[in-house]
């Protein structure tokens, strides 16, 4: 693989550099080996769903060239334009749903939560939808795994109804005064005492999650603690 071009941006573990017309390569600055979300996406898109296409993995898995996204993640999107919030919830949703149509292959692990045989994203929040000409496309696929749809559903909703904004002070005003309507928008498809069941369990294992702040983790906390009991 050749040297990359310049930094375009970087996320919590990996920077993303230009590597040449339509593509990027996104490089794990803690050493860890992509090979097999690269594995995940090319299975989920060879099934229809919107995710970049892979290009080349580096022999370690630490460099992989992926297909470039034109746009902005749907955070930004909803902060410039915040009459699209409860859309965007909606398209947040679907993407969930198309994602949990798709049968887990028999070589992918459990999620840590519950047990299922669908496709899970485990990280499928609006930061990770970039939404762009071609539509939206789902990034970062890292957490992926097989189980139980509500699990997934269930991590969306504290997250955006919990979690730290990682963007400027104007945009975190904007977004934060709208996490109603965007979460309202997201659970209308979904069965709520269903979600209830679960979300303890989910909160339980996402709060440990090292970068998840002691604020956002009693925030989640609140997010039980709102739902309601569980149902009998």
């Amino acid at each position: 693989m050749r040297a990359p071009g310049r930094l375009l941006a970087s996320g919590r573990e990996a920077d993303i550099f230009e590597y040449g017309p339509g593509l990027v390569l996104r490089r794990s600055r803690e050493g860890r080996s992509m090979a097999a979300e690269a594995r995940i996406m090319t299975h989920v898109r060879s099934q229809g769903y919107p995710v970049p296409a892979v290009d080349d993995v580096s022999d370690d898995g630490v460099d992989m060239v992926i297909e470039r996204v034109e746009g902005a993640d749907m955070v930004a999107v909803m902060a410039s334009r915040p009459w699209t919030i409860p859309r965007q919830g909606g398209v947040l949703a679907d993407l969930h749903l198309q994602l949990h149509d798709l049968a887990a292959p028999q070589w992918l692990h459990d999620a840590p939560v519950g047990r299922g045989d669908r496709m899970l994203h485990l990280d499928l929040h609006p930061l990770n939808v970039i939404l762009g000409p071609k539509g939206p496309m789902v990034i970062d696929g890292a957490n992926a795994c097989r189980g139980d749809p509500v699990v997934d559903v269930d991590l969306a909703w504290v997250l955006m109804a919990a979690g730290e904004i990682p963007t400027g002070r104007l945009m975190a005003a904007v977004f934060g005064r709208a996490r109603g309507a965007l979460v309202r928008s997201f659970l209308r498809p979904f069965d709520r005492d269903e979600l209830s069941q679960r979300l303890r369990d989910v909160v339980a294992y996402k709060v440990k999650d090292p970068h998840m702040s002691a604020a956002e983790q009693a925030r989640m906390w609140r997010v039980v603690d709102q739902a309601g009991p569980v149902p009998a």
